[in-house]
């Protein structure tokens, strides 16, 4: 929801966004997107990976190379799925971000319950108030109703009091033959999703980009394949898939430029 207040002293130099719902929405996709974008603009942006079962992000964002050197700003996760570990681990990355000015973005893979018994021993909205820190959570959703019923009772909850909301209806989970519109309007109607718009939360879309599959086995950054990055045999992308992923990352920046909602990433 968007609750930003007059009373902040500055503006938030940094930003925790935190994923939210549950998985196989397409979220880490979403999440690793953002790392990258925020990234090729020269941020710092730190992957925080507790999503244990799939662990996406930690495999794109290794802690250390094939050597054990350690990589910069590489993704981290707690020790086990144990809630003190995973406290333990929030924790020290909430101090990481104050300490060391970088942003981050954070996967629980549907850890919901996380968050709830997180927050009541450490008020994220009052520390990240305190620190200059702007805190986002977004929702992934495809057109599955029992899906977007889970996000309207979490979202109802009010639990992290995030400065900003994000429903994120991503293209990517429909299928081929149907159109957006005819997919989304079930959920776009329904009074419960103009409730949360209407208390501030925000749309976009994740538009499909269908040479997705190639981009991630070839090992790619997004805006690495755009440049002509080779990949790790030292091909780059073909011209047709350059174009594609180009024109995928400048639909991208102008679904979010439409919802005004640019300056709410990392």
């Amino acid at each position: 929801m968007d609750t930003d207040t007059n009373n902040t002293p500055q503006a938030p130099r940094r930003t925790l966004l935190v994923r939210r719902g549950r998985g196989r929405t397409g979220g880490s996709t979403g999440l690793d997107l953002w790392i990258q974008r925020g990234r090729i603009a020269g941020r710092r942006v730190k992957p925080l990976d507790g999503d244990l079962r799939s662990r996406t992000l930690s495999t794109r964002y290794p802690a250390q190379d094939v050597d054990g050197t350690p990589i910069p700003d590489g993704a981290t996760t707690p020790r086990s799925e144990e809630p003190t570990d995973m406290q333990d681990w929030l924790r020290g990355e909430l101090d990481s971000m104050v300490e060391q000015g970088n942003s981050a973005v954070l996967d629980l893979g549907g850890g919901d319950r996380v968050v709830q018994e997180f927050v009541r021993e450490l008020p994220m909205r009052e520390y990240c108030d305190d620190n200059g820190i702007r805190l986002v959570e977004a929702y992934f959703l495809g057109p599955d109703l029992e899906d977007f019923g889970h996000v309207v009772q979490v979202a109802r909850s009010r639990d992290l009091q995030a400065h900003k909301t994000l429903l994120v209806l991503n293209e990517g989970l429909i299928r081929f033959g149907q159109t957006t519109q005819g997919v989304f309007e079930p959920l776009t109607h329904r009074p419960e999703f103009k409730e949360l718009v209407q208390a501030g939360a925000a749309i976009v879309f994740l538009h499909r980009l269908t040479c997705m599959p190639i981009v991630l086995e070839r090992g790619f950054g997004f805006y690495d394949a755009v440049e002509g990055v080779p990949d790790g045999k030292g091909m780059p992308a073909s011209p047709t898939l350059r174009f594609m992923v180009k024109k995928w990352l400048r639909d991208h920046e102008a679904e979010h430029e439409r919802a005004g909602t640019l300056e709410w990433l990392p």
